[in-house]
């Protein structure tokens, strides 16, 4: 972590008598401060994103408790989907409520962090009133990330459907072909998914600190990355990670929870769902404050903003904006 430092000392150097200094920062002091953020007000942080885990478990529970059945397959009793349209309508509902919380739940993360860093309170019931006054304005952000990490990717998938729709006859040869090109269009997608969702990333960060709105925030994200997407990308990677892992330790309850009976598959599946629950609200905040951070440190590199914060926090007016192109130099 930064300069070698423990959690314990490296916050103390990091704190003023008035909040957190704002200078650039290195990606390992991001993800440092991160960890020293979160560890230190855990309850604000996991229970701002307890919310949108919760309607996940809900719908999960919902589709366990009333939408699953058992069916004898090969002598053995396999849970199974008994009301398919039913679930389909449980699943889209569900993903809706969660990308409208989401959205709030990042935006109240940010003003979380933005006022701890002015060395004020920050408290769960102001956070969400604060995310609450403008929600559909963060609700629209989200919706506008989606649209532009997804388009391309769905066009491509829709062509690659079409092809195969098109051109149904084919010898062993011709089939092999299609699938390398299909390949290289999911590939193609990926990637375009993944380089897009970095460059919008620091847009709910941008609509809070600046009262953007959609279309605006997604710009000034993809204009604040410029030059450093890759930290970004470690960021994903180390959050994917930290999934990866724990949906690894809950993987048993599931396989056991698919084939065991009655009162027991019920027991197995709401654990697996207890522990997703949990996961996905502890781990959660880890990206949304850095993301915020991450938003601070491009600010502070490229327009003075550590100048506008200590001005907020000595009371004052902002200053005008900065001649664009002016930068503060790199971290050692």
């Amino acid at each position: 972590m930064a300069s070698g430092q423990s959690w314990t000392s490296s916050e103390t150097l990091a704190q003023t008598a008035t909040g957190y200094d704002l200078r650039p920062l290195s990606t390992g002091e991001v993800l440092d401060r991160t960890f020293q953020l979160y560890r230190s007000r855990f309850a604000l942080f996991a229970g701002l994103a307890a919310l949108p885990a919760a309607i996940s478990f809900i719908g999960g529970a919902v589709q366990v408790l009333t939408l699953e059945g058992d069916r004898v397959i090969n002598g053995r009793h396999m849970a199974v989907n008994a009301h398919p349209v039913a679930t389909v309508i449980t699943s889209v509902a569900s993903a809706l409520i969660y990308i409208v919380l989401y959205g709030i739940t990042q935006a109240a993360t940010t003003w979380a962090v933005s006022e701890i860093y002015l060395g004020r309170a920050a408290a769960l019931s102001s956070a969400w009133s604060a995310a609450m006054a403008h929600w559909f304005r963060y609700v629209r952000v989200t919706l506008r990330q989606y649209w532009s990490i997804f388009w391309a990717p769905a066009i491509l998938f829709g062509g690659g459907v079409a092809l195969l729709v098109t051109l149904r006859k084919f010898d062993s040869s011709g089939w092999f072909i299609v699938a390398a090109f299909l390949f290289l269009l999911g590939t193609a997608a990926f990637v375009y998914g993944i380089f897009a969702a970095i460059r919008v990333s620091l847009a709910v960060p941008a609509s809070v600190i600046e009262s953007l709105n959609a279309n605006p925030a997604v710009r000034r994200s993809m204009d604040l990355l410029v030059e450093r997407k890759v930290r970004i990308f470690l960021l994903g990677l180390l959050i994917v990670s930290l999934s990866f892992i724990i949906g690894i330790a809950l993987s048993p309850l599931q396989l056991i929870g698919v084939t065991a009976q009655g009162t027991e598959r019920y027991v197995l599946q709401m654990l697996h769902l207890t522990g997703t629950f949990l996961s996905s609200m502890v781990i959660g905040p880890v990206g949304a404050i850095a993301l915020c951070l991450f938003y601070f440190d491009e600010r502070v590199r490229h327009e003075g903003f550590d100048i506008e914060f200590l001005m907020q926090r000595a009371g004052g007016p902002p200053p005008s904006p900065v001649v664009e192109g002016t930068t503060s130099p790199e971290p050692a």
